[in-house]
């Protein structure tokens, strides 16, 4: 019986007509890709100390694959929602990033600095496809599982690659003494090369299997991207989110200021974050045995303002015993609003345009951190109790925003191809 319920919960169980459900391999792919994708910040710094750079050098690295990553991200999510073959389209991508690791790990001292920063805006064009871009696949590649379930399976993807991923680059330093940055990004290489492989073994249906139409030009695909707006529900959690994701970035910049204040050391803070992601992989496991009674637009600002009272309560912590099991709430707190957000996109998104959805999305959250961060090293002098406060603070303004731009109904004039609607829940 329990052995059933497992099956059932991961998605590994016989379906319907005897097909096996994909979101066993969907995870896989969605473990090692983003695993990869949350090393890869810090395998880059420690390559770029290692080749005798500095943490500024490497930060510009970071910049340029992050900004066209968010520029981008609406772009490659309306492309991969044209082809007619999806697979292929994740495939190149992950061969990129690992090509761009790659690169770095073995040609770091050889290739000018100008031209890494160019590598690295190329390879961010790659990156939406895993963190936003693969989430809009899931009904077609598990399409036999409770939206409730796939995506609080999903978020916890996020969860995992957040622990492993930085986990697996920090090891990795530790274990090659001679040249720790490139062991660093050598490993990143090698997940992405996991996740390209593992994609082989997944079934993304071609696009003439769920789809009765051809796809549309290029430009009228784009268009669908105002769904983002027209739905009230959409409009609401995208904008609770996106303006949510501001007071994460204080948290992250903040938790090294943490560890050094209350424990004595920065490293201490950092692991901090590992632990917040252990609470967000606890609430995605608690929705998929307990999915929650109210709806995803609803669980939205629930879960936001939860986050909020966390942060209070992270900002004011006496020690480290009590950071430590809060930090666990306010990961715990994360994982519904995560999962909610992903269901109403699902729920909203046009059939011809999730991965452009899901994607322009995520480049909203991607931007509005790094806004966070701007923001965060401006407030660094007053210290973290402020930042999480700040934080905070953000969290709370979110709702307010989101609830106050949802207002009312917005109707759609004719003509205009909007799938989804004005659902307000």
């Amino acid at each position: 019986m329990r052995l059933d319920r497992w099956r059932i919960t991961y998605g590994v169980h016989v379906g319907r007509g005897g097909g096996r459900s994909g979101l066993a391999p969907y995870a896989v792919v969605a473990v090692l890709s983003r695993g990869a994708g949350a090393g890869l910040p810090s395998a880059v710094i420690l390559g770029v100390l290692a080749a005798g750079g500095s943490v500024s050098d490497g930060s510009l690295l970071i910049a340029a694959f992050t900004a066209m990553s968010g520029l981008c991200g609406p772009f490659v999510g309306a492309a991969v929602d044209r082809l007619e073959h999806p697979r292929r389209g994740y495939l190149v991508a992950a061969a990129i990033l690992a090509i761009y690791a790659g690169i770095l790990a073995l040609a770091l001292n050889d290739i000018p600095g100008g031209l890494l920063i160019v590598v690295a805006g190329i390879a961010g064009m790659a990156h939406p496809l895993f963190f936003g871009a693969w989430s809009a696949q899931l009904p077609r590649i598990a399409p036999g599982v409770p939206p409730t379930r796939a995506y609080s399976v999903d978020v916890s993807t996020y969860n995992v690659a957040a622990i492993a991923g930085p986990a697996i680059v920090g090891l990795a330093y530790i274990a090659d003494s001679r040249t720790p940055g490139a062991a660093s990004l050598e490993v990143v290489c090698l997940l992405y090369i996991a996740a390209f492989v593992a994609l082989l073994l997944v079934r993304v249906p071609r696009r003439s299997e769920t789809h009765d139409q051809p796809p549309a030009p290029f430009a009228t695909t784009l268009r669908y991207a105002a769904v983002l707006w027209k739905s009230v529900s959409l409009r609401r959690s995208t904008t609770v989110s996106t303006l949510a994701y501001i007071g994460i970035a204080g948290l992250v910049v903040s938790a090294p200021l943490l560890g050094a204040d209350l424990a004595g050391d920065s490293g201490t803070g950092a692991l901090l974050l590992a632990v917040v992601a252990v609470g967000a992989l606890m609430g995605s496991i608690a929705m998929i045995h307990r999915p929650p009674r109210v709806g995803p637009g609803t669980l939205v600002v629930i879960s936001t303002l939860a986050l909020a009272v966390a942060l209070t309560l992270l900002a004011v912590s006496p020690s480290m015993w009590w950071a430590i099991p809060v930090a666990v709430v306010v990961g715990f707190t994360q994982a519904p609003q995560l999962s909610a957000v992903m269901q109403v996109r699902d729920r909203e998104a046009p059939k011809h345009a999730r991965a452009l959805v899901f994607s322009a999305a995520a480049s909203l959250k991607t931007s509005a951190f790094a806004v966070g961060s701007l923001i965060a090293a401006v407030l660094v002098p007053l210290g973290w109790r402020v930042l999480l406060g700040g934080s905070a603070v953000i969290e709370i303004i979110a709702v307010v925003v989101g609830l106050l731009v949802a207002g009312r109904r917005v109707r759609p004039p004719r003509g205009t191809p909007i799938v989804g609607g004005n659902t307000t829940d």
